[in-house]
């Protein structure tokens, strides 16, 4: 009787919440419509403006650009993770007995984004940076479901548990956190929840224009805007048409995207070189090269709960007050919700790509951050 009472009294809400998600479906359906036919027509200017034989060819990169595959920036190295048994490549420069400091890259780059950082930081710190899996020279798994977020975050945990062992630190003992933990864009989605999930990993977090899914959602419904600055997840969603519209007159699209003088790097002097560009779009331009990294947006609306714990430590949040891709506003929010007690800093002239586009900004703020003189 009583269980059947409780049934009834649950009903109403049980209604609810499946109206809900009906409408949330709906919603990102017609979404997913509407880019679609924007960036379709994108594509198909190109192809009147240069004609087919130029919009629908791409060129495959035969050979790494300077930088890229060299010693420049510190060792190549791959690391076998021993339970899906993916073969991940990183760049490791620093002691290897030093403490890891782990940086996670986003969309559309690799390991070289953070150039600028494993120069800097490699005096003190064990610095890695990792090539998520489909991305750079680490192994490209097919098939969407191994880029579901939590695959995405059980390598970044596998990979802080075999590199960061505490008893390769020098004066380390057993409990000791194992790294600082820093990501920028898709790499600071998962820093974020890898820093809640597993706080005995995480000694300090570091997010640099990066949302944690949970507040993105809820934001994006009060300003509508960042649905636009955003449209690219909706369009990606899709199957074939972005993997075309991102290679069309080689890779055009994504050439704008990091050089642009709205979306991409705002300083100046620090502007991508061609041989810098390069070093993004040499992974990409291989065959099948771009389906790995939109395969993490075709999983960002699945039916998984998206865990909500905020991160223990200490969060230090930068922000470019120019990021095109992320409203600027969005970033007060995140310190409200996830991490109160979160150092924030907006910094000026800057857009969505912080460590290249203001590294010493970037390198002063983290450097007081580890040296607690924040």
């Amino acid at each position: 009787m009583l269980l059947s009472l409780c049934t009834a009294l649950l009903a109403p809400t049980r209604a609810l919440l499946a109206l809900q998600r009906l409408v949330a479906r709906l919603a990102v359906a017609a979404a997913v419509a509407a880019a679609g036919v924007v960036y379709g027509l994108w594509g198909l200017g190109v192809l009147l403006r240069w004609g087919p034989r130029r919009a629908l060819r791409w060129r495959v990169r035969a050979e790494p650009p300077p930088g890229l595959a060299d010693g420049t920036y510190g060792e190549h190295r791959h690391l076998r993770l021993k339970n899906s048994g993916l073969r991940l490549h990183y760049v490791a420069r620093g002691p290897p007995t030093a403490p890891l400091l782990l940086l996670l890259h986003g969309f559309p780059q690799n390991w070289f984004c953070w150039r600028h950082q494993l120069l800097e930081f490699s005096t003190r710190y064990r610095v890695v940076a990792l090539d998520l899996r489909g991305c750079g020279a680490s192994e490209k798994p097919p098939g969407k479901e191994s880029y579901r977020t939590e695959v995405l975050l059980e390598d970044v945990r596998e990979v802080i548990e075999v590199l960061g062992t505490p008893e390769g630190h020098a004066g380390a003992t057993s409990g000791h956190p194992k790294c600082v933990l820093v990501g920028h864009d898709w790499g600071g989605v998962l820093a974020w929840e890898l820093a809640a999930g597993h706080p005995d990993l995480v000694e300090k977090l570091v997010i640099i224009d990066a949302s944690h899914r949970a507040v993105f959602a809820r934001f994006s419904a009060w300003h509508p805007s960042q649905l636009l600055r955003s449209s690219y997840v909706f369009l990606f969603q899709l199957p074939l048409l972005p993997e075309l519209l991102l290679s069309m007159a080689d890779f055009e699209l994504l050439k704008t995207t990091l050089t642009g003088s709205r979306t991409g790097i705002q300083n100046p002097a620090r502007r991508l070189t061609e041989p810098e560009l390069e070093a993004y779009l040499y992974s990409l331009s291989q065959p099948g090269g771009l389906t790995p990294p939109i395969n993490y947006y075709r999983n960002m609306f699945g039916d998984a709960p998206v865990p909500r714990e905020r991160p223990p430590c200490p969060v230090l949040l930068l922000w470019g007050a120019h990021d095109a891709f992320l409203d600027p506003r969005l970033a007060p929010c995140l310190r409200h919700r996830m991490a109160p007690t979160a150092h924030l800093h907006l910094v000026p002239n800057a857009g969505h790509w912080l460590p290249e586009d203001q590294p010493d900004t970037v390198n002063h703020l983290l450097w007081d951050f580890l040296r607690g003189t924040e």
